[in-house]
């Protein structure tokens, strides 16, 4: 709670918002599925004028046409019912193939992922605030998986809250994690963005997140932000900064990196529905703390980057995508029994079906 609270001094002044914020906010309430109140806040967006009057008025036509409103139909009126509720889900499959160094072969395996989710949403106009509830769980086929561990099976539930503001945005929960090898385990995380000013489509900011898995790892990140939001056409986003790590080496000993972290999205979504994207992640980090002086002179890359191309239509949706996580130490000392694989490299293909109510 000390965190979130601090995360919370970074909340500026309410000021009124012009047409950017507002078409900003109209995104996020879409993509949340809240659809009517994304409506509500593009009529806004037009009265409030600007120079994306007409994109954003094509976007509202589509909207009526869509919800089987006519032009005299309107849904801001005080008498609103400001509170919405939703209900989702994702059913996928998985195939993972990992390599490391040492290992003669690959391993493969496959994994089903499911979830289920129900949440509420109110708008208080400057605000909207979002509970939700998700229960998750994996089966792993992993007879093959002998250098990779990873459990038969693992489940959790989790909380979430989320706020989304003008110039704000705040995510917080915790799950309770439960597997084949291991008791109940909660994770928590907390997640803070302020923006500082827009440019058009642009948005600039700041942001501060931290995970803490009870058990270990954990990790805290600061981030300088960009975005850029749209309906339709290329969205992307960056944000570069540092990042702290933490994890146990065997029972009791806790390894400590810091070093800088890079974070890119790039997206593109057609008027058919049909949704690209592409992302990654680069961290470098430096050991700060180590169980000895030549750990200590270990470094560690780790990589990530995912495509992903997703249907969207309507209630259903289809997604096929590939991901890969490639992780490195360099400048180990010799002769020293350092515990991990130099380097090890993840693959996972996965296709699925997700569900939005």
């Amino acid at each position: 709670m000390r965190i979130v609270s601090l995360l919370l001094l970074m909340v500026s002044l309410v000021i009124a918002e012009s047409q950017e914020e507002l078409y900003y906010r109209a995104l996020k309430a879409e993509e949340s599925g809240d659809y009517s109140l994304a409506l509500n806040l593009f009529e806004a967006a037009i009265k409030e004028g600007g120079e994306y009057t007409a994109e954003i008025q094509e976007i509202v036509d589509d909207y009526r046409n869509a919800l089987g409103y006519g032009d005299a139909d309107s849904l801001d009126d005080d008498t609103a019912n400001p509170w919405e509720f939703h209900t989702g889900g994702i059913l996928g499959l998985q195939g993972i193939h990992y390599r490391s160094k040492g290992a003669s072969t690959g391993e493969m395996g496959t994994k089903i992922t499911s979830s289920i989710s129900a949440s509420a949403e109110y708008n208080a106009k400057d605000w909207i605030h979002s509970f939700e509830l998700n229960l998750s769980g994996n089966r792993v086929d992993n007879d093959d998986l002998q250098t990779l561990t990873m459990n038969a099976w693992d489940a959790s539930v989790g909380v979430e809250y989320s706020l989304v503001g003008k110039s704000l945005v705040l995510d917080v929960g915790a799950d309770l994690n439960v597997s084949e090898n291991d008791d109940w385990n909660p994770d928590f995380f907390v997640w803070v963005e302020k923006f500082f000013a827009r440019i058009g489509k642009h948005k600039f900011g700041a942001s501060l997140s931290a995970f803490d898995y009870l058990d270990g790892p954990l990790y805290a990140t600061t981030y300088l932000s960009w975005q850029r939001h749209v309906k339709y056409g290329w969205r992307a986003s960056l944000y570069a900064g540092g990042r702290f790590e933490a994890d146990t080496l065997g029972n009791s000993t806790w390894v400590y990196w810091l070093g800088p972290s890079v974070k890119p999205t790039f997206s593109f979504r057609f008027r058919s529905d049909i949704s690209i994207e592409a992302k990654g992640h680069y961290f470098y980090g430096y050991v700060v703390d180590g169980p000895d002086s030549k750990f200590e002179k270990v470094k560690k890359l780790s990589v990530s980057w995912a495509s992903t191309l997703a249907w969207n239509p309507g209630v259903f949706g289809l997604y096929i995508g590939a991901e890969q996580y490639y992780r490195h130490y360099d400048t180990i000392p010799i002769k020293y029994s350092f515990p991990y694989p130099r380097w090890s490299f993840l693959t996972e293909l996965k296709a699925g079906v997700k569900c939005n109510i």
